[in-house]
Order: structure tokens, then C-alpha cells, then sequence
């Protein structure tokens, strides 16, 4: 097959949890946020909102924030697993990776499809990202911030609306950016 810049850049894009020490500029935070926000969505409702955090210290504190909030939702769940605990109460682990950039993908009242949409717009940031030289990951452990009265405020997030999806954004650390290996799909049926 001929090459395709859409797939090669798709089959190239890694998550990356290692950043140089080096800002990403604001217009190309504000490049991803218009990707993001042209991923299909249900019922072309648009209801997707973003926000955007860059000063580390706020990274850092809403990082704590995040593990304490998810600790306690794995105990309410009756979740155990020493590995994540051990993880998320070691001082230094930082959710964010000490990224220099995280993009926040909220839903507004009103939406349908909510998680879809949140996720295409996620894909979208993450694939843009990687055309554009930058790293990405998808947080899942931020998702606990919707709890954080703090961190709403602080992000100014209007009621009712709920964080779906948080990527870091930066520099990659490493120079490597060979993805990971995937094996072949698994097709379990094609109805003809």
C-alpha cells in the first residue's frame, strides 16, 4: 500500500510520559483545541467545552488533588490493588507526568453522547499533537478532579458540567518515538 500521511501518523503515535522542561506555545494549545472541537459528535450538538492548565505549580497541586480524590473513590468502590495505591500515595508521583501543558475536554448539560464525544476529541488532540513533533497521554486518574471543588473553581467550570477526558501535552523527553507493537486486529466476524 502507498504511503498515507493520515495513517502514518496514526501508526506512529505513542503515549509519551517523559517531557522536556519546555512550554508549548498557545497557538498550538489553541491548534488542538480546534481539532478537538472538529471531532464528529452526536447530533452535531457541540457541546463540548476545554480548558487548559500550563502553570506547573497547579499542575502539581491539582496532581495531589487527583490521588487523594482517586484513592478514596477506589475505597468507596471496595477497589483494591496495592500496585495503584502504592503508586498514587508516593509524594512523587505526578499524574501529569510534570507535563508542561494538560488540555481538560468537559461536557456540557445537554449533551447525549458525552463520552464519544469526549473520546473523539481526546483521539483528535492526541493525533494532532503527534503530527505537530508533541507528546500526549490520556489521564484517567484526573477524572477524580471532578470532585475537587478547588479545581473547578480554579478552572472556572460552570455546574454541570463534568470532565471527561485529560491529555498532557509537551516536548517528548525522549527522542525514541517508535510505538508500541500491536499485534494484528482480531476480526471476529464480517457479515457479507
Amino acid at each position: 500500500m502507498a504511503s498515507n500521511p493520515v495513517l502514518d501518523n496514526i501508526y506512529s503515535r505513542k503515549s509519551i510520559r517523559a517531557f522536556l522542561d519546555r512550554p508549548v506555545n498557545d497557538n498550538d494549545v489553541k491548534e488542538l483545541i480546534k481539532a478537538a472541537f472538529h471531532a464528529a459528535n452526536g447530533m452535531n450538538l457541540q457541546k463540548l467545552r476545554f480548558s487548559v492548565v500550563t502553570n506547573k505549580d497547579k499542575i502539581s497541586e491539582y496532581s495531589k488533588s487527583g490521588k487523594k480524590l482517586y484513592l478514596e473513590m477506589m475505597k468507596a468502590a471496595g477497589i483494591q490493588n496495592a500496585q495503584l495505591e502504592a503508586n498514587l500515595s508516593n509524594e512523587s508521583f505526578n499524574i501529569f507526568y510534570n507535563a508542561p501543558a494538560v488540555i481538560f475536554v468537559y461536557a456540557a448539560p445537554g449533551i447525549l453522547t458525552g463520552v464519544e464525544d469526549a473520546s473523539l476529541a481526546a483521539g483528535n488532540i492526541m493525533l494532532a499533537a503527534n503530527s505537530m513533533g508533541l507528546g500526549t497521554c490520556w489521564i484517567g486518574f484526573a477524572a477524580s478532579l471532578n470532585a475537587d471543588k478547588g479545581f473547578l473553581k480554579d478552572n472556572n467550570i460552570p455546574e454541570g458540567h463534568k470532565m471527561l477526558a485529560a491529555v498532557i501535552l509537551g516536548y517528548p523527553k525522549n527522542t525514541d518515538m517508535r510505538p508500541t507493537p500491536r499485534e494484528e486486529p482480531q476480526v471476529l466476524n464480517w457479515v457479507r
